[in-house]
Order: C-alpha cells, then sequence, then structure tokens
C-alpha cells in the first residue's frame, strides 16, 4: 500500500514492472473482474487512487486467505472460491496526504511512504542534474543500488532457505545428515561471497556518492 500524494510511487511501480503491469480503479466498472483475473492467472496488479476505505470484497485478498484442496490454491473473492496463483501480485496507491487506515489494514498490508521531504527532493534533483552533466556517473549509481537490493533478497531467501531446512531435518540424525551438513557449507559458502561483494559495493558507492556531491553546491 503506498501513501503517494505525488504519484512517484506509482511512476516508480509502473517503471519496474513494465507492461506486466495490470492498471485499474474502483471506478472502473470491471474492476472486480479484473482483480479475479489476475488471482488466476498470477498477474501484478496495481489499484490506483484509492480511499481510506477500501473495498471489503478485497477483504480475503489482502488477509491472504488462501485454500487450499488437495494440490489445487482456491481464493474466495465476493462469494464465490477462484483459482489461486501465488504468482498474484496486488499493489494499492492512495493519492492522499494523510490517510487514517484501519488497525487490519495496516496489519495486512505493507505501507510505503512515497511523501517527498525537502531532503528527499534535494537528492532527486541531485539525480537529475547529475545524469545530464555526467550521466555515466549516475547510471553506475542506479546499477550499484540494484546490485545492492539483489544481494539483500538472495541472503533473505538463504536464511530462509536454511531455516526451512532446518526445521524438516530429523534432530537425532542431524549430524549424520550428509546432503544437509554439504547444502549448510554451500549456504554459508554463498552468504560469505555475498556479504564480500556488498562490502565492495558500499566501497564503490561512497567514491560515487563523493563525486556526485561536486554537483550539490550551486
Amino acid at each position: 500500500l503506498m501513501i503517494d500524494p505525488q504519484q512517484q510511487g506509482l511512476r516508480w511501480i509502473k517503471q519496474r514492472i513494465g507492461e506486466d503491469l495490470v492498471v485499474i480503479q474502483f471506478s472502473n466498472p470491471t474492476w472486480l473482474q479484473q482483480v479475479s483475473l489476475c488471482v488466476k492467472d498470477g498477474r501484478q496488479l496495481l489499484i490506483e487512487a484509492v480511499g481510506e476505505e477500501i473495498d471489503a470484497v478485497l477483504g480475503p485478498v489482502l488477509a491472504r486467505a488462501v485454500i487450499k484442496k488437495g494440490r489445487q490454491l482456491f481464493l474466495k473473492l465476493s462469494g464465490e472460491f477462484i483459482d489461486y496463483n501465488p504468482k498474484f501480485q496486488l499493489y494499492l496507491q492512495s493519492k492522499l496526504p494523510n490517510p487514517h487506515y484501519r488497525p487490519e489494514i495496516a496489519a495486512q498490508c505493507t505501507i510505503i511512504n512515497f511523501i517527498v521531504t525537502p531532503d528527499g527532493l534535494e537528492e532527486q534533483i541531485l539525480a537529475r542534474v547529475v545524469n545530464v552533466e555526467k550521466p555515466e556517473l549516475e547510471q553506475q549509481k542506479q546499477e550499484l543500488v540494484r546490485k545492492q537490493n539483489e544481494y539483500k533478497v538472495i541472503l533473505s531467501q538463504l536464511e530462509e532457505g536454511l531455516l526451512g531446512t532446518l526445521s524438516a531435518a530429523d534432530p537425532t540424525t542431524i549430524l549424520e545428515n550428509l546432503p544437509l551438513i554439504e547444502a549448510l557449507e554451500k549456504t554459508k559458502a554463498t552468504a560469505k561471497d555475498i556479504t564480500l561483494q556488498v562490502q565492495s559495493a558500499q566501497a564503490t558507492e561512497l567514491e560515487i556518492n563523493h563525486s556526485r556531491e561536486l554537483y550539490r553546491v550551486v
């Protein structure tokens, strides 16, 4: 759920996902059918300009109330069970500058505040200036940010995988479980390698930021 009065988050998510993003509003008479199709097909869906009250029909979607029957997953939408594709993603965007959502909405959604602060606006102007004066420097900066985000995702996935492997192992034979031990060693080596890459990226980022600062003073 994006708090996005300046619509920066809207532009960012559209640029990030591109043509694969389905964009609708509650004012669209077929919005419910669009939601249903996206849930079934595992599409990425953005609902623009939501108010403080989000239609109750979306309750099961926000609550992730998925039901498993056999090997199939279902979700109840508007009183009917429909097929649920785990690849489905939902983004909500609010143009309200200071919305007050019910506690259950705040608990069910990850709320991201895109409201621009003076410091944030200064950073955006700096990025535009550098992109004009020295585009290769700004490209390096953006690529570095992208890589650091990828590293964080990989480390998080490794951690989740490790916890899952340990929880599924038999405690009485854990020391004799060779596949488990090999998986742990591989995870440890990969995590160490990524940590070194993160440290290297952080050092490079400091150098890039120092060069960018030359364009801050007006």
